[in-house]
């Protein structure tokens, strides 16, 4: 599923939560779980995906709770 994806970074302490319920959701939708898994800290300081809080997961480029799409340069993450 390329149009999913499942950004996180290292030591974001929800990322074992919400990857269990979407793959939950997932199975419960019959959909396959091969969707992306990003690192947000690997992405290019370019990457508006980069700005996103963690975990986020993100349908076509669109954050699933309807988040706008973080401005570049972003913040750093807390």
């Amino acid at each position: 599923m390329k149009d999913l994806v499942f950004l996180t970074r290292e030591g974001c302490v929800n990322t074992v939560t919400m990857r269990a319920n979407l793959d939950v959701a997932l199975k419960t939708l019959g959909l396959p779980n091969d969707y992306q898994f990003i690192d947000a800290d690997t992405l290019a300081s370019s990457d508006p995906r980069g700005g996103y809080g963690t975990p986020t997961v993100l349908h076509r480029g669109q954050d699933l709770f309807g988040m706008e799409e973080p401005p570049i340069p972003h913040p750093p993450a807390t």
